[in-house]
């Protein structure tokens, strides 16, 4: 992917407006047989590995989207999550995503300085690395067919910390 596409879809990201609902905010757990937060098991400070895959010095890990597998950018720069309509349009046809799942839509302003509006819906469950759920995940759908997934801060703020170990190729995920 050329970079400077990869800085107009996170411009986009970090300028979308934000929506604000009441939810819970640290709701996630591991998956496999290791303490979690669900049974008081992790202790606020642990850390949870998550392993991603480089290229051209950008970060991509393992998410399933409402029991759907996909690979997304980490993007320290994105306000939110962002997928695309393709992949919007691909969770409807499996049933992972329904009319219910939308919460409206909102206006960004992209690269070019155009304002364009995106559909925001309420992703049920997002895991990354197999080891972490985060409920009631808010994203933005673009309707560029071709933009890139974004894992952005709407699911790394409900940590304490996020640290990317580059020699070992892992985030650092710490529990509040």
């Amino acid at each position: 992917m050329k970079p400077y596409i990869l800085i107009i879809i996170t411009s986009i990201c970090s300028l979308l407006f934000s929506c604000s609902q009441n939810k819970e905010k640290v709701a996630y757990y591991s998956l496999d047989d290791t303490p979690s937060i669900s049974d008081n098991s992790y202790q606020p400070g642990d850390e949870i590995e998550i392993p991603f895959r480089e290229e051209n010095g950008v970060k991509h890990i393992m998410v399933n989207v409402n029991g759907v597998g996909f690979e997304m950018i980490f993007d320290t720069g994105c306000s939110g999550a962002l997928i695309s309509l393709a992949e919007a349009n691909y969770l409807a046809e499996k049933g992972k995503l329904t009319q219910d799942d939308i919460i409206g839509t909102a206006r960004s302003q992209i690269a070019d300085g155009s304002i364009v509006e995106d559909m925001v819906i309420n992703l049920k469950e997002v895991i990354i690395g197999d080891k972490i759920r985060y409920n009631n995940v808010v994203a933005t759908v673009s309707s560029n067919i071709n933009a890139p997934l974004l894992l952005g801060n709407e699911v790394l703020d409900r940590h304490a910390s996020v640290t990317i170990d580059n020699e070992h190729q892992v985030l650092l995920l710490k529990i509040n």
